[in-house]
């Protein structure tokens, strides 16, 4: 699993609604959370809300990857509101991303 990847997988599930890449990029036991919200996914609800979502995920870069961890960043476009950047932590374990982290922020 790498940048290209995985990033590859939340455009084609957010931004065209097709979640074959994220079936196959995401483990079994994979959590999406966020603690400034206090919230977590799992899997399947983390595929059902990019098919659902009415954000745009754009310009994905990376800070730092390896065999275990891709730290990176990326901007969402969400109708009516400004636009914004995610910072996230997206572990690997097995060539499968088991956990996703984010901090999204609205001031640049």
């Amino acid at each position: 699993m790498n940048l290209k990847t995985y990033s590859e997988a939340w455009l084609k599930a957010v931004n065209d609604k097709e979640s074959s890449m994220m079936q196959d990029a995401l483990s079994d036991e994979f959590v999406w959370s966020n603690d400034r919200f206090n919230w977590n996914t799992n899997k399947k609800e983390t595929i059902s809300w990019c098919l659902d979502t009415n954000f745009t995920a754009v310009d994905f870069s990376c800070y730092y990857e390896n065999e275990e961890v891709i730290v990176g960043t990326h901007n969402v476009i969400e109708p009516g509101a400004p636009d914004s950047s995610v910072m996230f932590i997206a572990k690997i374990k097995d060539n499968k991303v088991v956990s996703h982290q984010h901090l999204r922020e609205f001031d640049r």
